[in-house]
């Protein structure tokens, strides 16, 4: 049988010892920098250094969690000073969401195993390949993913791969999120999450609620697959990831002792079809969960039976409160040798390993009374105390009449242990390379630029009646049509359509792909694939605007190169590294993140910048559905609303075509008013983009009128849109 890895999660070292004694393989930790728990009781560096040793003398591995997106500043100045001294110490993996972080850890920390985030949203082999080819050892999938769809994952590119097998679910895919960051500023990609998603919503059909007393639609149950181990297996997991860093000792010591009680019978060819007891399910719900647990995803379902619609609340029972399980220590084997007139000698070898270090201690005088006796020499030897070790044989060569002060017994046990322990840790450690610090602190300078172009507009459209809006304007040259809004069977219409109108005004024509876009959407695309391709041959299509890095393999597998993609702002480009690495690949255009501020946006590369100056913002994409989940499936892509606390009426877009739910911000971000437009003046991006997502047609010309009202002074001919908007971040950028 293949062996899995069992990766429990830790938040101090006492739940880290406690995994570690329940059975994990490895435990993956966040320090004090860069993780996506900033919140949690974080380990210090002392105490990670600790965690190193500790888990390597038991035979085990540290992951490190650096998985959040990281400024320039804090990539530059911080990273590297925080990363060397756990990289010299022997830290094993570190998981990575930032394209910049992976590269600039790729480059300067050679042999540390670089783990790709289930942040970076990898929903299919056209990801993980993307990113195997960029140098990772490791894939953590993506939650939504199905069993048949990590199978095909593994099947089709070797590399391992990570999948949660329980803990909390989020409603959104990781890493697509800017719920907390956009309404408060706690960013989940910077490890801030306010957990909007666990507050209540009210779901609305054109201003009619459908949903009565308090719901939670946007939280799901806990994940729990301990029935799913043999398929996992199977489908080619290489290891299986407990969510739980905030989580207390207990719930992460109960839950990875059951998961390694099935593994290792399933690994020993005793499980039966993967049958679990009946009180081994019954505490993991006594360790917790939230209105009980949930598989879907992996069995290939989703919908109502999912959430925990009426308790957001993770609950767990009194009586799962237990002693947590004692250390677990490293066995030796240990030979005592006391000579009259010579000097005492310990010698302690490593059961596992054999290997033995001899030390010495004072020398032995001749007993004036009660001579010392092996039992009282063994007692001594054997108190180990807080050491690593626990003597399994302990063998006492002693002469008769020997004086043996107890100082010499305690002085060569810890000096042979301490030895011993520095002998089993020393392959594991690292010299750190020094580095040249590269300054980007200062900025870029535009002074040689020409003043902003306001002819460099480029207008995302979700539907045909706001791309023909949108073509007809002389002042828009690009326009990028979003390709899940269209059914399989409308797509090359609808394509061709667009693709006609714009030849006909002088417009330039990109296809922006799916949000997500899992194995299905890329087999559909590519049964389609041939009448856009003739387009693309034909010159009606410019290129493409990808959202994730499935998308980006994609294309690249369709012959598409990457001087014709156009890079979405969910493909984060935080700091110049990020930017830099993207262009190694020949990705020369990107959108600007949504989540830096004025300041923060002017110290990245102009070249290729696309800032968005109108849209609401996407604040979750998600595999659940709000309609199925409240009214039924009806593939109709029905528009809801979600109406907070406050009254805000969020829109929800179902895009049926891709399976796949879009919540977006009540008002959109408006950049050409007054202030904001003098930041982007400053900011000075190649082009600047408009999104038309929840607008209909009028709603449309009303944005673009104000456009022309208040950049280029046209007169007023029509409706000008007056309502609430938002600078976004541009103001405040996130913590």
């Amino acid at each position: 049988m293949k062996k899995m890895e069992l990766l429990a999660p830790a938040g101090s070292l006492e739940t880290l010892k406690a995994v570690c004694a329940a059975g994990a393989d490895a435990v993956y930790v966040g320090g004090g920098q860069f993780g996506a728990r900033a919140y949690a009781k974080n380990f210090t560096e002392d105490e990670l250094l600790y965690a190193i040793d500790y888990l390597h003398l038991h035979d085990k591995k540290l992951h490190l969690t650096v998985n959040t997106l990281l400024k320039n500043r804090e990539l530059e100045e911080q990273l590297y000073r925080y990363l060397l001294p756990y990289y010299e110490h022997g830290l094993d993996a570190v998981i990575v969401q930032d394209a910049g972080v992976f590269s600039f850890i790729k480059k300067h920390f050679p042999g540390l195993e670089l783990h790709a985030s289930t942040q970076m949203t990898i929903t299919g082999a056209e990801g993980a390949r993307f990113w195997k080819e960029a140098g990772a050892d490791r894939i953590v999938l993506a939650r939504e993913l199905s069993i048949d769809e990590i199978r095909r994952v593994h099947e089709t590119v070797d590399i391992e791969l990570e999948c949660f097998v329980h803990g909390a679910l989020c409603y959104c895919y990781s890493g697509q999120c800017l719920f907390s960051s956009m309404l408060g500023g706690r960013s989940g990609n910077r490890g801030r999450c306010a957990q909007p998603c666990r507050l209540p919503y009210n779901v609305a059909d054109e201003g009619r609620v459908l949903t009565k007393g308090e719901l939670y639609p946007l939280s799901p149950k806990d994940l729990c697959a301990i029935d799913l181990l043999p398929v996992l297996m199977d489908a080619g997991v290489s290891s299986l990831k407990i969510e739980g860093r905030m989580k207390q000792t207990q719930y992460a010591a109960g839950v990875t002792r059951i998961y390694r009680k099935y593994l290792d019978l399933l690994e020993s060819g005793q499980a039966e079809n993967g049958t679990v007891a009946e009180e081994d399910r019954r505490a993991l719900m006594e360790l917790g969960n939230r209105s009980g647990f949930t598989a879907g995803y992996l069995r290939g379902e989703k919908g109502r039976e999912m959430m925990s619609l009426h308790s957001p609340k993770h609950t767990l029972e009194q009586s799962a409160i237990e002693r947590v399980t004692e250390d677990k220590k490293r066995m030796v084997a240990g030979t005592c040798v006391c000579k009259l007139g010579s000097r005492i000698s310990l010698t302690v070898a490593d059961v596992v390993s054999g290997q033995e270090v001899t030390v010495y201690g004072g020398e032995i005088q001749p007993a004036k009374n009660a001579p010392a006796q092996s039992a009282d020499i063994e007692k001594v030897l054997r108190q180990t105390g807080d050491t690593d070790f626990l003597f399994s044989t302990l063998q006492i060569d002693l002469d008769e009449n020997c004086f043996i002060p107890k100082q010499f017994l305690k002085t060569v046990r810890r000096e042979a242990l301490e030895q011993l322990k520095e002998q089993l840790l020393q392959k594991h450690r690292r010299a750190g390379m020094a580095i040249v610090q590269e300054d980007f602190s200062r900025g870029h300078s535009f002074n040689d630029l020409e003043t902003l172009h306001t002819d460099q507009l480029l207008a995302v459209c979700d539907t045909l009646d706001q791309l023909t809006v949108c073509a007809e304007k002389d002042y828009i040259q690009t326009v990028a049509l979003q390709l899940q809004s269209f059914s399989q069977e409308q797509l090359c219409d609808a394509v061709r359509r667009a693709a006609k109108q714009c030849a006909d005004t002088g417009k330039k024509l990109l296809l922006a792909l799916p949000s997500v876009f899992r194995a299905e959407t890329a087999y559909a695309y590519e049964k389609q694939w041939s009448c856009i391709q003739n387009m693309q041959q034909d010159h009606m299509i410019a290129g493409f605007l990808a959202k994730n890095y499935d998308s980006l393999g994609f294309l690249c597998r369709m012959g598409v190169s990457p001087e014709c993609v156009w890079l979405d702002s969910q493909l984060y480009t935080f700091s110049d590294r990020s930017v830099s690495f993207f262009r190694e690949q020949g990705y020369q255009n990107r959108t600007l993140p949504l989540e830096l501020n004025a300041k923060e946006l002017r110290r990245l590369p102009r070249e290729g910048s696309m800032l968005v100056i109108y849209g609401h913002a996407p604040f979750m994409v998600s595999s659940q559905c709000v309609n199925k989940n409240i009214s039924g499936c009806d593939h109709k892509g029905k528009k809801l609303e979600l109406v907070d606390r406050y009254g805000k009426h969020l829109p929800v877009k179902n895009y049926c075509g891709v399976c796949c739910n879009v919540i977006y911000n009540a008002v959109p971000t408006l950049l050409f008013l007054d202030r904001a437009w003098s930041e982007v003046e400053n900011i000075h991006p190649q082009t600047l983009r408009m999104d038309f997502t929840v607008e209909d047609e009028a709603g449309t010309r009303a944005v673009l009128a104000l456009y022309e009202q208040q950049i280029l002074g046209y007169p007023v001919r029509e409706p000008v849109f007056d309502g609430e908007s938002t600078r976004g971040h541009l103001g405040r950028g996130v913590e």
